[in-house]
């Protein structure tokens, strides 16, 4: 991975006192997240039945039940606290006793297609599209740039926003409004690294102890990444870089998607669709390598971890996204443009056999349940793709061969662009999900 220094001294005393400080004091909520407001669950009221609630829980948020460390339950209601020692009450939803008295939900997002015009389908639906990632000068800040020999530089965004613009021409076709979380390669929020130093020190902070500052520790606890470490000694240099390092994850992994979610939430689409291309690891960026096949994965949000559910904010968007009853639909839709990706790709679904954090959540075999910030904070239902691996040899060739009309020889095969396809495998899900085809 590359990451851009941000350079800005530290003195190492005045930074250890700071720490020590936030230990003592550390927070509630995952950097940067909002506080959240418990008062606007408060809608949701007898909107739901012990038993789905039981259900959505064990089988889509907390498979591995974590939830039920900070919750307590009965026939009535339902008590989500913020310590395990379950002291601290955050809310409290009180059930309906049967299906027949449940309460309207506050909003309906439409699953069915409300046109009556066989050439424009999906007239009167809104589709927001989220490709994912940055780019454009922060690409290589993002870790999603390589380049193999003289071929043209890979660069993830790109490929993500060409085949939203399919997609997009696709949609738009068929009659949907389209939202755009965001579209060319500026970022949409206003933050930039530089700004987030001192929310980098709490988020260092909030692992716990100040092992975060060792040389072997990985401190960025959110997103699983390791980061470069500039020295074995903890000189001012090194912690340094750890608090640029974390500064720039929060950036690009944080700020980034909560400004897409505000924009988005603001306009209430019917679907969002977060479109990505995945990848294998590529070794040096200064001599990456290609990997074996592609595979195929799409997430819908759920799997909650233990470690997540310790944060308020993780605990209040769970309970939004399960009282908004978006599983169902999401499990539906994701199996729906899983298993057309699959048939039109034609790569092989993706598998976490054993994994902590993903479950197979339907019969087609590349849908999972996933806690990711962008299927968490998007209000309604979420379809999250991630597609073809950019340096997989059987996609490799086909993404730097660029966006084309018809077909061209590649490797041997006369092939359509993989962007056109990437978009039509999913374009044949959305219409099957608003019954539509």
């Amino acid at each position: 991975m590359v990451f851009r220094p941000f350079l800005r001294p530290l003195c190492l005393v005045a930074f250890s006192l700071f720490l020590s400080t936030l230990l003592a004091s550390a927070g509630d909520t995952s950097p940067l997240a909002p506080k959240p407001d418990w008062g606007t669950l408060n809608a949701y009221q007898k909107t739901i039945t012990r038993k789905e609630f039981t259900r959505l829980i064990n089988e889509v948020y907390s498979p591995d039940g974590s939830f039920w460390d900070f919750a307590t339950i009965n026939d009535d209601k339902v008590i989500l606290y913020a310590d395990l020692a379950k002291k601290e009450p955050l809310f409290t939803l009180q059930f309906a006793s049967s299906e027949a008295t449940q309460a309207p939900l506050p909003y309906i997002y439409k699953t069915k297609a409300v046109s009556t015009d066989p050439n424009k389908p999906l007239k009167g639906l809104k589709i927001a599209l989220d490709p994912g990632h940055i780019g454009g000068d922060w690409a290589k800040l993002e870790a999603r740039w390589f380049q193999l020999g003289d071929d043209p530089p890979v660069m993830e965004a790109k490929l993500n926003m060409i085949t939203c613009e399919r997609l997009a021409e696709r949609l738009e076709a068929d009659g949907a409004e389209i939202i755009w979380a965001k579209r060319g390669y500026d970022p949409t929020t206003h933050l930039r690294p530089d700004d987030l130093h001192s929310e980098a020190i709490a988020a260092l902070a909030k692992t716990g102890s100040a092992k975060a500052l060792s040389p072997d520790y990985t401190p960025s606890f959110l997103f699983g990444l390791r980061v470069p470490n500039t020295t074995k000694q903890r000189t001012a240099a090194a912690t340094q870089a750890r608090i640029d390092n974390e500064a720039a994850l929060l950036f690009y992994r944080v700020a980034e998607i909560r400004a897409r979610g505000d924009l988005v939430n603001k306009q209430h689409p019917d679907l969002t669709i977060c479109v990505h291309y995945n990848a294998d690891d590529w070794g040096n960026p200064d001599h990456p390598v290609l990997t074996g096949n592609s595979r195929l994965v799409i997430f819908i949000n759920g799997s909650y971890e233990k470690s997540e559910l310790a944060y308020d904010d993780y605990k209040y968007d769970l309970m939004r996204k399960l009282l908004d009853r978006t599983a169902v639909q999401e499990e539906r839709g994701c199996a729906l443009v899983g298993q057309q990706l699959l048939d039109t790709l034609k790569f092989p679904a993706e598998s976490y056999p054993g994994s902590y954090f993903a479950h197979q959540i339907t019969n087609v075999p590349s849908v999972y349940s996933r806690d990711l910030l962008a299927n968490r904070i998007y209000h309604g239902p979420v379809i999250y793709c991630e597609g073809p691996y950019m340096n997989a040899r059987d996609s490799y060739y086909r993404i730097i061969a660029g966006d084309y009309l018809g077909t061209k020889t590649i490797q041997g095969k006369d092939v359509p662009s993989i962007y056109r396809e990437y978009a039509t495998g999913i374009e044949k899900g959305v219409l099957q999900y608003f019954d539509a085809k």
